[in-house]
């Protein structure tokens, strides 16, 4: 029997970065061509209970090995991890904008350029759900901040979850896991509750909510408490392909879209479980040799700034050439993205979250100071340019 691919050593799960290539690949294809992956979408419900379940588990284990939580050191690790690629690339449209893009559509873009740096944009989208006025609003190069803007204000909130659990535990003299797991329980299964009936009633407006998809990090950070399967490694095998099928078919077929996120998102979310759960099981027919490749590993390495980038590229390209993009350009189109992403990832997300060998970051003060600065000049650009835009229409018509 031959053994799958022998992995590298590392603190990263090998499992969850296939995870983050597969979540990637289904959000560039949907963009792409939605015909392929009418349902790409679903890769920002993998995203999320990923980040339910790593952020748990790292918040636990400092509560129970140090008894306290410092959200200091959070809230500075999560800055360095997240800001500088997001801003990298707010900046970056924000200049492409002023270039390509006609003063007339600068309020639009400006607009939602404000609230993705404010990290709102998702109740920025769920406020225009609600207008019929602007129901037929183009697209802008950042209307994928709106995921980044829930996960964003999850993170606000989920530690003082853990603390507020710390703090019980010790009060009650309980254990720290059983505290989180109840208080995760109540959480998780509330907001699937209010998830399912705000998508009954307003599935736009249920898209965007973070309180309706709340539960998806909040059953990513159950499976956290719980102690990872050991052995039984056909069983493990046949749920992680079973996981990965809920996910990928589902993307591929689903085209229901006004009944998501609802109780259909339980089907990628389960099947995101399943594969953690799962993890690189020791089979001749596992997961792991398809998982383990270095190009899907690699992929799910630059999947943050992947997902970043790929759509201002899209989203660009026809104001540069002044056509749609054919799909021959397309493909060349994520291909410039991969490139421009594994430059990302190596010359912006890695100096400012781990520094390098021979600088690494020690004075992260300094660091999020710039990233304070460079956001203030986001600010500024996105309330001035459109005001200096309606100047000049109102002077040349003036002028007429």
């Amino acid at each position: 029997m031959a053994s799958p691919p022998e992995l590298p050593r590392s603190t990263v799960r090998p499992e969850i970065q296939a995870l983050r290539a597969v979540a990637v690949c289904a959000v560039v294809l949907h963009h792409g061509w939605p015909a392929v992956a009418p349902a790409g979408y679903m890769g920002v419900d993998v995203f999320f209970v990923v980040s339910g379940f790593l952020i748990t588990g790292l918040l636990l284990r400092d509560a129970e090995s140090a008894r306290r939580v410092s959200l200091k050191r959070f809230y500075e690790r999560r800055a360095r991890r997240i800001l500088p690629a997001a801003v990298a690339t707010l900046l970056a449209v924000s200049v492409l904008t002023l270039v390509f893009v006609p003063q007339r559509e600068w309020s639009g873009f400006f607009r939602e350029i404000v609230t993705s740096t404010l990290y709102v944009e998702n109740w920025q989208l769920a406020a225009d759900s609600q207008n019929p006025a602007r129901d037929d609003l183009r697209s802008t190069p950042v209307q994928h901040f709106w995921s980044l803007s829930v996960e964003e204000q999850f993170y606000l909130v989920w530690p003082f979850l853990v603390v507020g659990s710390l703090w019980f535990a010790r009060v009650r003299g309980a254990s720290v896991r059983t505290v989180a797991a109840v208080a995760l329980a109540v959480v998780t299964v509330a907001s699937f509750a209010y998830g399912v009936a705000l998508t009954a009633a307003d599935h736009n407006l249920a898209y965007f909510s973070t309180i309706a998809r709340g539960w998806e990090f909040g059953i990513g950070g159950l499976l956290a408490l719980v102690a990872a399967p050991v052995g039984r490694e056909r069983l493990r095998t046949a749920i992680s392909w079973f996981g990965l099928a809920l996910i990928v078919v589902p993307i591929v077929t689903f085209t229901g879209v006004t009944v998501f996120p609802g109780w259909v998102a339980m089907i990628p979310v389960a099947g995101t479980l399943a594969v953690i759960w799962a993890g690189m099981p020791l089979t001749s027919w596992s997961t792991a040799r398809l998982t383990g490749l270095a190009p899907v590993q690699w992929v799910g390495d630059v999947s943050y700034s992947l997902y970043l980038w790929h759509w201002p590229v899209f989203m660009f390209v026809p104001y540069v050439t002044g056509v749609p993009s054919p799909p021959w350009l397309m493909v060349l189109l994520v291909g410039l993205s991969l490139a421009i992403a594994g430059l990302s990832k190596r010359w912006i997300e890695d100096p400012f979250r781990i520094g390098t060998t021979d600088a690494p970051v020690r004075r992260p003060a300094v660091i999020l100071s710039g990233l304070g600065v460079a956001a203030a000049l986001l600010l500024v650009t996105g309330f001035t340019a459109p005001q200096v835009a309606a100047s000049s229409v109102t002077t040349h018509h003036g002028s007429r």
